[in-house]
């Protein structure tokens, strides 16, 4: 009995002297909307490299990888407010089907340091939670959409009556507007639409050009229009449940390249500029006809986001747009 009795005050004056058990990190399951290791995943990447690596004990991002592998890119961000996943890197066009005031990220013409003064993040942070999503930062801008076309579709003013194009939904609005007609198709498609001539050009950002692609592609036209745009998603409940210390590590490196990428951007599209103008003849439009180009991108653009939201839209455009 003493035995037992000594061994027991031993056992608990032990106890008196250890220290808190070690805290284990929150993990969070993170995804893009683009293939894992593609250019417009690779800062998302970066991102989550460096929350692990300030993160340790606190928080840690699980990277599950890119769609489509990991499903439609379209159906993301709607699993990141269904709570599938904690985190995810997205452009507005792809997950207007949760939020459809999405749209007007691509029409930003304010810098994300300039919106979150003026209240337009803010308004965006109040539409998103009502789906269950917080907006976090912006990771890329001062990326343009641009035209090309192929041999023989050469056009000399904004004009592109006769001319059939391949298009996402973010610029189909106004390529048709423009008198365009359009067909959507994956991205593997279009280099065999092009070179079969089922389609005479596409839309893309002056930079990341799918391998291949300037083999069947002539003409450039500019200026470039919209602004490339993906976002950090997170989901609302997620989010609001990590410990301040959590939230702050990943707000601060969001931000850190959110700032990145108003100057890389810009200096990346420099750079594509001048590589391409080895590449393609460059159309420019000037004056009148570059006005008319750029006004009817960014008309078409807010109708169908005020169409959509005939309440926020009108907010969202005296916010973001510089008129």
């Amino acid at each position: 009995m003493i035995t037992g009795a000594v061994a027991a005050i031993a056992i608990a004056a032990a106890g008196l002297h250890a220290g808190p058990a070690q805290a284990e990190a929150k993990v969070l399951q993170a995804a893009a909307c683009f293939p894992q290791g593609s250019f417009f995943a690779k800062r998302f990447e970066a991102f989550i490299d460096t929350v692990n690596m300030r993160g340790k004990d606190v928080v840690q991002l699980n990277y599950v990888g890119g769609a489509p592998a990991i499903g439609s890119p379209f159906t993301l961000v709607q699993k990141v407010a269904q709570g599938v996943y904690d985190i995810s890197s997205c452009t507005g066009a792809y997950y207007q089907n949760v939020v459809p005031e999405a749209d007007a990220w691509k029409l930003l013409e304010r810098t994300p340091a300039e919106i979150r003064e003026n209240g337009g993040w803010a308004l965006m942070t109040e539409i998103h939670r009502a789906q269950g999503l917080v907006p976090l930062a912006r990771f890329n801008y001062g990326m343009p959409f641009q035209l090309y076309l192929g041999e023989g579709h050469k056009i000399d003013k904004p004009d592109l009556s006769g001319l059939h194009l391949r298009v996402a939904p973010i610029y189909t609005n106004f390529f048709k507007a423009m008198g365009a007609t359009t067909q959507t198709s994956n991205l593997d498609q279009v280099y065999t639409l092009m070179e079969n001539g089922t389609v005479a050009g596409y839309g893309w950002p002056i930079t990341g050009l799918r391998p291949g692609w300037e083999k069947v592609t002539k003409y450039r036209v500019d200026p470039g229009f919209y602004d490339v745009d993906l976002e950090l998603i997170a989901n609302a409940g997620a989010w609001d449940g990590l410990s301040q210390q959590a939230r702050d590590i990943i707000q601060k490196a969001a931000l850190e390249y959110e700032q990145q990428a108003v100057v890389e951007d810009a200096k990346a599209a420099d750079a594509s500029r001048a590589k391409q103008a080895n590449e393609f003849e460059i159309i420019t439009f000037t004056g009148a006809d570059a006005e008319k180009w750029l006004q009817t991108a960014r008309d078409t653009g807010w109708a169908g986001v005020e169409e959509t939201s005939p309440e926020n839209g009108p907010k969202l455009r005296k916010l973001f747009a510089k008129e």
